[in-house]
């Protein structure tokens, strides 16, 4: 049987030690670091927080004023405000785009039901809209069928019986009128 081969971590091997390792380690990584801001260097090399470095670089004896501890741990909470203020952001841009009411839509399309091969979209135009939206006109446009005339077509059947002196006010309903534009689009296509 062929040996297994062990998988192999991308992660340093100082960013996976424990606090037992890191304390051996840091002894010689001490001897080599050349710069002055050690709390930011034994940070960013083991991979901890600010709190934590300050700890164990008093265990191995780095001498720290108090201005360089509170200089880290100044910056470390101006870290973490300005990750939530990203995070605050993001989750509100997030939240206005969910919320917007018309989600398929532009400048140029109220709806826009799909793109061409090379990328034009195609649906209804705000203009377009603004006639369909106009209840009154589109009682013009389609005149009301009477009872003894047969369907011609599953949409006809649809259509409610309207009799020409008792006209009703329909409100428009967008989202029933783009459902209904969607799903006779996909019927063709």
């Amino acid at each position: 049987m062929a040996k297994r081969s062990k998988k192999k971590t991308n992660t340093p091997r100082a960013k996976r030690m424990n606090r037992h390792g890191r304390l051996q380690s840091a002894a010689s990584w001490l001897k080599k670091y050349p710069g002055e801001r050690y709390i930011y260097g034994y940070r960013k090399h083991f991979g901890v927080d600010t709190g934590t470095a300050i700890a164990e670089l008093k265990i191995l004896g780095v001498p720290l004023s108090e201005e360089m501890i509170q200089s880290a741990r100044a910056s470390a909470e101006a870290l973490v405000k300005q990750k939530q203020a990203r995070k605050n952001k993001r989750m509100l841009r997030r939240q206005e785009e969910e919320s917007s009411e018309f989600p398929d839509s532009d400048e140029t399309y109220a709806y826009i039901a799909g793109y061409t091969n090379w990328g034009f979209p195609y649906g209804i135009t705000w203009a377009e809209m603004e006639r369909f939206a106009d209840q009154d006109s589109l009682d013009d446009l389609v005149p009301p069928r009477p009872p003894s005339q047969p369907c011609t077509s599953a949409d006809e059947r649809e259509r409610p019986y309207v009799e020409d002196g008792g006209r009703e006010e329909v409100p428009f309903d967008i989202e029933e009128f783009i459902r209904y534009y969607s799903s006779s689009r996909n019927e063709f296509m």
